[in-house]
C-alpha cells in the first residue's frame, strides 16, 4: 500500500479559534533547552522498533569539533506521559490509527507556552520507520527552529535595547542581542560583540567565550553567494579584525571538517548560511562558527553575520544555536 504524507500545520489553543488572550493562561514549558520528550505505545519500547525511533532523533549537529546532537531526547512510554510530561517545551508523539492515513500534524501551545507538539499518525507500527526514514530530518529541523524561535524571545525579554539601538546605528540591521554582550572591535564597515563568561567544572573555572561579527560590503551578483567568495570574505575580515594571542588571528580551519554551507530562505530573501570550524592562526586556540550571508535589497548590501563558540570543556552545541538564534533575529531597519 503506498504510504500518503501530510504535513499539517495548525495552532491548537485552549478556547475557541480567535481569542488568542486564553493561551496566555497556559503554563510556562518545562524541560532543557534543546530536548524533546519522546511519547510512543509501551510495546514500541520493546522492540526494534524503538531502537529505529531512538536512532532517528540521534541527528548530528554538523560544524562542532566533536559529535553533539542536535536535539536531546527523553523516551516516555505512553502509558507514563502523565500531566508532568505534558507540558514539555518539544514533544514528539507517535500514534497508531489503523482507520486513518498516515500523517505528521504539527501543533502549537497545546498544553504550555511556546511549546512545540508534533504528532505522527500510522496505521501500524510497522509503517513507523518508513515515515521517519521521509520526515524525519523536516521535523527536527522543526524542534530545532522552535528553540531558536524561544531564543530570540528570551533576548527580547532579556537583551540590551541599548544595544540594538546602537547595532542598528552603526549597521543598519535590526538585531536582537543576547544579555550581557560588549562591543569589542567598533571601526567602519566591521562590528564585533563578544561575551566572555566563566562556568565551574572539576572544582575549576574555565573560560567560555561567544562573539558576533556584523560587516558588509556592496552586493554585485549571485556569486557573491558562492561558498569560495563567501569564505573568502570572511577570511579576509577576520584575518584583519579579529586577532588572538601572541599576535595570533582568526582563520577557517579544515583539518578536521569543510565547512557546510546550506540555501535558506531569510526574509523571503535566498540567504546562505554556513557551519564549521574556526582557529587561531599562529596560537593553539578553535572552536565552531555559524554564518548567515543575505541581501538587503533596501541599501543594495550583503551582510554577513557571523558568529563563535569557544568552550574547551563543555558541549558546544547549545551555545552554536544561541549564535545562531541572534544572527536569525536580524532584519533590515524599516
Amino acid at each position: 500500500m503506498r504510504l500518503l504524507y501530510i504535513l499539517i500545520i495548525t495552532a491548537i489553543t485552549l478556547s475557541s479559534c480567535g481569542d488568542a488572550s486564553r493561551k496566555d493562561l497556559l503554563p510556562r514549558n518545562t524541560g532543557s533547552k534543546g530536548e524533546i520528550a519522546v511519547v510512543a505505545p509501551d510495546a514500541v519500547w520493546k522492540t526494534s522498533t524503538g531502537d529505529t525511533l531512538s536512532a532517528s532523533m540521534d541527528q548530528i549537529m554538523y560544524g562542532l569539533p566533536q559529535d553533539e546532537l542536535i536535539l536531546k531526547r527523553v523516551e516516555i512510554k505512553e502509558s507514563g506521559f502523565n500531566d508532568f510530561f505534558k507540558t514539555h517545551r518539544n514533544i514528539l508523539k507517535v500514534e497508531v490509527h489503523p482507520e486513518k492515513k498516515n500523517a505528521v500534524q504539527v501543533r502549537r501551545d497545546v498544553y504550555s507556552r511556546q511549546q512545540l507538539y508534533i504528532v505522527i499518525s500510522v496505521q501500524s507500527l510497522e509503517e513507523l520507520p518508513s515515515v521517519l526514514k521521509s520526515r524525519i530530518i523536516d521535523i527536527i529541523t522543526l524542534f530545532h527552529q522552535a528553540e531558536i524561535d524561544r531564543l530570540i524571545e528570551r533576548n527580547k525579554d532579556f537583551g540590551s535595547k541599548s544595544l540594538n539601538k546602537e547595532i542598528l546605528d552603526k549597521t543598519g540591521l535590526k538585531l536582537i542581542m543576547q544579555d550581557k554582550f560588549q562591543v569589542a572591535v567598533d571601526v567602519p564597515g566591521f562590528l564585533w560583540l563578544r561575551l566572555d563568561q566563566s562556568k565551574p567544572l572539576g572544582g575549576y573555572q574555565h573560560t567560555i567565550s561567544q562573539g558576533i561579527m556584523i560587516y558588509k560590503r556592496p552586493y554585485k551578483d549571485t556569486a557573491d553567494f558562492s561558498d569560495s567568495s563567501l569564505l573568502a570574505w570572511k577570511s579576509e575580515v577576520n584575518k584583519r579584525y579579529v586577532e588572538g594571542p601572541q599576535n595570533s588571528y582568526m582563520s577557517v580551519s579544515n583539518r578536521f571538517i569543510l565547512p557546510k554551507s546550506k540555501l535558506i530562505t531569510f526574509h523571503e530573501q535566498t540567504a546562505k548560511e554556513l557551519r564549521g570550524l574556526w582557529r587561531m592562526e599562529g596560537y593553539f586556540m578553535g572552536g565552531p562558527f555559524y554564518a548567515l550571508a543575505f541581501y538587503n535589497p533596501n541599501n543594495g548590501m550583503q551582510y554577513m553575520l557571523e558568529g563563535y563558540a569557544y568552550a574547551p570543556q563543555f558541549d558546544k552545541a547549545p551555545l552554536i544555536r544561541e549564535i545562531e538564534a541572534i544572527a536569525k533575529s536580524a532584519a533590515p531597519a524599516d
